[in-house]
């Protein structure tokens, strides 16, 4: 069984500094817990003069505050790049199970220009990952497939050149 690194694996081991991990900001969690803890404590300062609006004060309060809550305990850390700060974005481009070798014989030796010419499928048994930019300046890519259980990464994380990020995003806008 291949025992190769994640595209994520990859760039946690990276030393040059040319990949950082982006937690997202803190800001959003405190506003949702601040403003559903003002929304609670200013309907015990109203007055109770109409039902309604006291029991959409506290609905709403509560949301709020469970939704920092959740937001706080579930944050997805991403990838950018240090030179420009633009984020990585992960993407799959699904293939029939039998191209499998074939697939990766392509991504070895370098012809990305036969990728069009696979089969592609509709379930993810065996999938093409790609970790890119918006703007198609960096690329990695990394073939994934499915055995029992589990997925497994089929070859190494592979970065491509920008001949190749254009033929690997040309194929991303039609396979979608």
């Amino acid at each position: 069984m291949e025992n190769n690194l994640s595209i994520e694996q990859v760039f946690d081991s990276q030393d040059n500094n040319e990949i950082h991990k982006a937690k997202p900001s803190f800001v959003l969690t405190a506003i949702l817990i601040a403003t559903g803890l003002v929304l609670i404590t200013v309907n015990g300062m109203i007055p109770a003069s109409d039902g309604t609006i006291s029991t959409l004060f506290i609905l709403t309060g509560i949301g709020l505050l469970i939704w920092g809550i959740i937001y706080a305990f579930f944050k997805k850390t991403g990838y950018k790049l240090s030179r420009n700060k633009e984020r990585i974005t992960f993407q799959e481009i699904y293939f029939d199970v039998k191209e499998r070798d074939r697939l990766i014989n392509i991504l070895n030796s370098d012809s990305v220009n036969e990728l069009e010419k696979l089969k592609p499928a509709n379930i993810d048994a065996l999938k093409l990952r790609v970790a890119t930019t918006p703007d198609g300046s960096f690329c990695y890519s990394q073939v994934v497939s499915y055995v029992p259980y589990e997925f497994i990464n089929a070859n190494e994380a592979r970065k491509h050149t920008p001949e190749e990020i254009r033929i690997i995003l040309d194929l991303l806008k039609k396979r979608k």
